[in-house]
């Protein structure tokens, strides 16, 4: 008995080309299922995390800027809604500015309207991930970073410290 026939069939049994149909449909039940119950996993909290605590200098803000972050903690992008991150600390400080003087000179004085705002921000890091992630965006030291809540937003603000909680 030949392994395949004149028809093309496998001990004259099967087809070839049924059989790769038959293959290529189990993988895709197969790969639907892995992605099913790892979604499975991740929602219901199953997938290990770690927290760190980020430091994001929000540099030269009008002084309501804080005031908008602390009406709710939690950090939110508009592509991804509210993501693995929330606001635990918030600290003011005068910013210090460049300043022409009359003379022409560059200074630095201190702004009687802007802050620069220090905010500590928790996150909670999926160890199934390469880096640390804030949604869907690495984070590192030196990096920029958005703090955007629905009711305050600093852009291009600066990572100064990340560290585990």
């Amino acid at each position: 008995m030949k392994f395949i026939d004149e028809k093309g069939r496998i001990f004259g049994k099967i087809n070839i080309f049924d059989l790769i149909m038959l293959l290529a449909v189990v993988v895709a039940i197969g790969a639907v299922g892995y992605k099913l119950i790892e979604n499975r996993k991740e929602k219901s909290g199953q997938v290990a995390t770690k927290a760190y605590i980020m430091t994001v200098k929000c540099a030269e803000m009008p002084d309501t800027f804080a005031e908008g972050l602390q009406k709710d903690s939690r950090i939110y992008y508009d592509n991804d809604g509210f993501v693995n991150a929330k606001i635990v600390q918030i600290e003011e400080r005068p910013a210090v500015i460049a300043v022409q003087t009359e003379d022409g000179r560059i200074v630095e004085a201190v702004s009687p309207d802007l802050k620069d705002v220090y905010v500590d921000i928790e996150v909670q890091d999926k160890l199934n991930d390469d880096g640390i992630k804030v949604g869907r965006y690495s984070v590192a030291i030196g990096g920029k970073f958005t703090v955007k809540t629905i009711y305050a937003m600093g852009s291009e603000s600066l990572i100064l410290d990340l560290k585990e909680k």
